[in-house]
């Protein structure tokens, strides 16, 4: 490969025009064997060279793609990791993009998963291990999950969430038996469910 021109767009992203072919863009935390500074313009490049530039490029490419779901909404990794898949970015390329993403603080599991809870609370009143559950589910990394919910139920009462779906359960239903099995499906203890139950004989 033959560069024709090279010009700094953004802060660390430059745009590569070869001698033939269309220009293209990466950013220089992504190249592991070059400096942008170093590379000299109508100089042939080595084939390492040239093979580490193609993969920053691509690696760019797939941070473009995710700052573009990212840009409406948050996502936690995996499951943006699996929409860029389906976009037929390469493997490496997603990962290295997403590693990048999380170290400057646009991709985050914690974030993502803190929003979810919000979202979620206003339409359903769920216990911990429901809640802990569905984000397991959506592939939510571990230690973000623990850090939200402990968060979350900070600033909500678990007990209090309990007493809310048992008044709803009330409304269909009235065998005490199918009334536990809901609040047991809804991710409350067997003693949060003994409690409501009993505030409610008093």
């Amino acid at each position: 490969m033959v560069l024709h021109q090279i010009q700094q767009t953004l802060h660390g992203v430059y745009e590569i025009t070869p001698a033939a072919g269309s220009a293209f863009f990466l950013r220089r935390e992504y190249l592991t064997q070059v400096e942008p500074d170093e590379l000299e313009v109508d100089k042939e490049l080595s084939d390492d060279q040239s093979l580490d530039i193609m993969n920053a490029a691509l690696c760019y490419s797939a941070e473009v793609a995710a700052m573009s779901y990212l840009s409406r909404s948050e996502h936690c990794r995996s499951a943006l990791y699996t929409k860029l898949l389906k976009k037929q970015i390469d493997k490496n390329a997603v990962n290295s993009a997403l590693d990048y993403l999380e170290s400057v603080g646009y991709l985050s599991d914690y974030r993502f998963a803190g929003a979810w809870l919000r979202t979620r609370s206003i339409d359903h009143a769920e216990g911990r291990i429901r809640l802990s559950a569905e984000l397991f589910n959506r592939g939510v990394n571990r230690d973000a999950v623990k850090k939200a919910l402990d968060e979350f139920f900070e600033e909500n009462d678990e007990l209090d969430l309990c007493r809310r779906a048992y008044k709803k359960c009330l409304i269909f239903k009235s065998e005490e038996d199918k009334i536990k099995a809901s609040l047991i499906a809804k991710g409350f203890t067997l003693k949060q469910i003994q409690l409501v139950m009993s505030e409610d004989c008093d």
